[in-house]
């Protein structure tokens, strides 16, 4: 029990004291950084505006923008030299996946998880302030129920949702069988009727009878 209160008392303030890097990878970090220390959306009513150039007190790194294969291993330096525990969000789709720079280019890492372990992924091109939150708070519930100090090196990520009450399991797994079901039943003289060639086909059958 005093275990349980002293895990509850370290992630409450773990949670709600998060010291985010000063580093960006492209120029979403400049989009986030003006969209979350403006006067409407602010960091600092998360507890998280305490920004720290240097990554000996920063906990926290928000990826923002695309990871080059040169700017790879030079992350992956800094998220070492971070304090413990450490975090990251990874926000956008650049981050998440490489985005539109991804196709047809040798030099653009294909989603930050292959550099340094994602915590949170905020999708969008670039995400709204909103889903930045959201993935704020949700890292902020993550520490609040997935860490112990019985276990310092495990991280449990929390379930975000849950079934309604009056819905189970095997109802949801009948509904989506049936409109499986629904969905692949097909007319095949009605489908073979649509087809352009079948259109074809029934003009030439009548212009050769009328002749």
């Amino acid at each position: 029990m005093a275990i349980t209160r002293l895990d509850a008392a370290i992630n409450l303030a773990r949670s709600n004291s998060l010291w985010p890097l000063m580093f960006g990878t492209k120029c979403c970090a400049i989009e986030m950084l003006m969209a979350t220390g403006a006067a409407h959306h602010d960091l600092a009513r998360f507890g998280a505006e305490v920004a720290r150039a240097s990554v000996r007190q920063a906990d926290l790194m928000v990826i923002a923008g695309a990871i080059v294969k040169k700017m790879a291993p030079r992350m992956r330096l800094l998220y070492e030299q971070m304090a413990e525990p450490r975090y990251v969000i990874a926000t956008g789709s650049c981050a998440i996946s490489g985005g539109p720079f991804m196709y047809n280019s040798y030099t653009v890492v294909r989603g930050a998880d292959e550099v340094v372990p994602v915590d949170v992924y905020v999708p969008g091109c670039p995400p709204r302030p909103e889903a930045f939150f959201w993935g704020l708070l949700t890292l902020q519930r993550m520490i609040r129920e997935g860490e112990t100090i019985r276990e310092p090196g495990v991280r449990r990520k929390p379930v975000m949702a849950a079934l309604p009450e009056d819905v189970s399991l095997h109802e949801i797994r009948a509904e989506i069988r049936a409109a499986l079901a629904n969905e692949n039943v097909i007319d095949v003289t009605q489908a073979a009727n649509q087809k352009p060639w079948a259109r074809k086909v029934r003009e030439w059958i009548q212009r050769a009878s009328l002749r």
